[in-house]
């Protein structure tokens, strides 16, 4: 199958635009947000899947920017132990792409039971989730055909970036990272190419990141997993010392996302350091490590293979850019097994739990 035949490429590169539109169309809802903003002492985040990668970006924005405590719900415990968790000081935000998770809507009930405020980032402005929350937002990147999640969660994304301006009494405005993000299309794909021929023949690989970027790990683990058939696991690199690093041999793929940029000041240089060392952790185990970075340079020369992309003001703006790269390889990966992207065995579009 030609990679760029799939509905998956198709979608995966309209996402840049969506990212473009969620703040123009989703403007009132936000200033209610922020109106409400200063009484926030926690958010509580229910997502599965790609959405619970989003929420996760969301998780080290609100934690590192505003200081909100975040933490993810486990929705198991509503909907199978009848759980009533105690939310009412806090912003429950649900995440689904078509607004019909179960669970996650068990939670949010949870959460307006007690009082709490709670919102939905979904693609379908009409779904159930959109309309029982406070605060509905879309991720307006349109009708989303292939089962593997790519505009929607460049969407889900760009509204988590929102939320925590919101929250943070601030304004944000996504319009120029945009145009930047349609701009990098060609070069990303072209950088993801030699990665993408070399990833065909994997059946199994480790990604790691840390802290913000670390959302696009999960993801691309995730996408490898459903569109490729590889058995790919993601860690945060600071778990995978404590144990998972065992299962390194020689010759094992290792995927690293790493951002130059961490969010200015201080903290930047050990930002830096810390991916410099993972890097040549795993090259000392004799690891095949193929990093993604806006900044080849730091791991040149050290026997590390790179896949250079655009990398935004800083590591916020960077998790776009690796989404594409993560998003591309997988379709061209696919393609090339020749299997299909957009409709992977045993998965639907819509999968609903409880």
């Amino acid at each position: 199958m030609n990679t760029k035949d799939t509905l998956m490429w198709k979608e995966l590169s309209e996402g840049p635009a969506a990212v473009g539109r969620v703040g123009r169309e989703n403007e009132a809802v936000l200033e209610r947000l922020a109106a409400v903003g200063s009484g926030i002492e926690a958010v509580c985040t229910v997502g599965r899947g790609t959405s619970d990668h989003a929420m996760m970006y969301l998780k080290y924005l609100l934690e590192a920017g505003p200081g909100i405590l975040t933490a993810s719900a486990a929705p198991s415990t509503v909907t199978l132990y009848g759980g009533r968790p105690k939310l009412q000081k806090a912003l429950t935000v649900g995440c689904s792409q078509s607004g019909e998770a179960a669970d996650v809507m068990e939670v949010l009930r949870a959460a307006k039971a007690c009082g709490g405020l709670t919102a939905a980032v979904t693609n379908e402005p009409e779904s159930p989730m959109a309309g029982m929350a406070d605060f509905a937002l879309s991720c307006c990147a349109g009708k989303e055909k292939s089962v593997a999640a790519t505009k929607t969660f460049l969407g889900q994304l760009a509204l988590a970036r929102l939320i925590c301006a919101a929250l943070s009494g601030a304004k944000e405005d996504l319009t120029a990272l945009s145009g930047a993000l349609t701009e990098a299309l060609p070069r990303i794909e072209a950088a993801a190419e030699p990665m993408a021929e070399r990833f065909a023949g994997v059946r199994e690989c480790f990604i790691l990141s840390r802290g913000i970027s670390a959302a696009v790990a999960f993801e691309c683990g995730l996408k490898l997993q459903e569109t490729c058939y590889i058995r790919a696991r993601a860690y945060h690199s600071s778990d995978f010392y404590h144990g998972p690093m065992a299962m390194v041999e020689e010759e094992t793929p290792v995927i690293l996302f790493a951002s130059s940029r961490a969010l200015g000041g201080e903290t930047e240089a050990a930002h830096r350091k810390d991916l410099e060392a993972c890097a040549g952790k795993m090259l000392s185990l004799g690891a095949e490590l193929w990093v993604i970075t806006d900044q080849p340079a730091l791991f040149a020369g050290k026997g590390a293979r790179t896949v250079a992309v655009p990398g935004g003001a800083d590591e916020r703006d960077a998790v776009f850019f690796f989404a594409l790269a993560a998003q591309m390889l997988a379709c061209k990966v696919s393609c090339r097994k020749g299997l299909s992207p957009d409709t992977p065995r045993a998965l639907k579009k819509v999968t609903v739990t409880r």
